[in-house]
């Protein structure tokens, strides 16, 4: 576990990243999953007792199905504007969004196909019971958003994306807008210990839970890995490239190079997305050249030993 890097643009595989490794599976702007990563026990959030559409992991169901409850007693009824989103779906979103306002905007406010907590099976969108799209104004303000933003937390559930200092809709800790609506599922114990901390999701894991240094270097053996057959769907267009197009592939889990960071944001500090600086880059290149093969071997041996869940 090592130091939080800066907001960089890449495509590291993130390691934890099991099935069974779902409250510490970090996915941000630089680490991600594979497109084939599918939950095992996707549920039907209708039932949880909470209105809305979609579906999320079943480990979140009696925690949701409480904390809905709790909302509704409170009078401030929640829903679920969108749960889990698989990686064909979010490649159709993220290009929706750069194609409406191009990359270096919609980076900051949609995650790239392979790096969003939707694809988890974790991260949802709440809404207002009744209310409908929470997206515009400011959602936390709400009754349904202010009774979130209290107690969420004690039902497994912490935002993922909070106001960045000084009250700005750019946050430089969690490399993102200001969403009061997403949520992340991380389970009572460890929501907990994120809330305890003050800390956002990305810092706590990258600080306590997630197996790599702040090069990108594996410093831990990998966990099981979801298999390729775990989706049937059929591969995605890929997704666009930054200015400055990202390289590597994605299929080892060695460090892309860094892209340009997105635009200075007008809510956002200036020195924020600049990517990891150069000798950390270069150190992540020399490392992970020589065990990006011998990573991906172990891993493979480990797949064909594991029936995948």
């Amino acid at each position: 576990m090592g130091p939080l890097p800066s907001c960089a643009l890449g495509d590291v595989y993130t390691v934890p990243r099991g099935y069974d490794d779902w409250s510490t599976t970090l996915v941000d702007r630089l680490l991600r999953v594979e497109a084939t990563y599918v939950p095992p026990d996707l549920m039907r959030v209708s039932e949880m007792g909470i209105a809305g559409g979609g579906s999320i992991r079943g480990v979140a169901a009696a925690d949701t199905r409480a904390m809905a409850k709790a909302a509704r007693a409170a009078g401030a009824p929640i829903g679920v504007w969108s749960g889990y989103r698989n990686y064909e779906q979010q490649t159709q979103l993220f290009n929706g969004y750069v194609t409406q306002n191009g990359f270096d905007s919609a980076i900051t406010y949609s995650q790239r196909p392979g790096h969003s907590e939707h694809q988890l099976g974790l991260g949802v969108d709440f809404m207002s019971a009744g209310g409908g799209n929470p997206l515009p104004g400011d959602w936390g303000k709400t009754p349904a958003g202010s009774w979130m933003r209290e107690n969420a937390w004690k039902y497994g559930w912490v935002n993922s994306y909070p106001r960045g200092a000084g009250g700005s809709r750019w946050n430089d800790r969690s490399c993102f807008r200001y969403e009061p609506w997403h949520y992340r599922y991380l389970g009572r114990e460890m929501a907990a210990k994120v809330h305890a901390s003050g800390l956002t999701i990305r810092e706590y894991l990258w600080n306590n839970d997630t197996m790599l240094d702040r090069n990108g270097t594996l410093i831990a053996p990998a966990t099981s890995m979801p298999s390729a057959s775990a989706s049937t769907s059929a591969s995605p267009s890929a997704s666009p490239s930054p200015t400055t197009p990202l390289s590597g592939t994605p299929s080892d889990p060695s460090v892309a190079a860094t892209a340009a960071g997105p635009a200075v944001d007008p809510a956002k500090p200036a020195a924020s997305g600049s990517g990891l600086g150069a000798p950390a880059l270069v150190a992540a290149a020399a490392v992970l050249l020589g065990a990006g093969a011998a990573l991906a071997v172990a891993a493979r041996r480990r797949r064909s030993r594991r029936q995948v869940e």
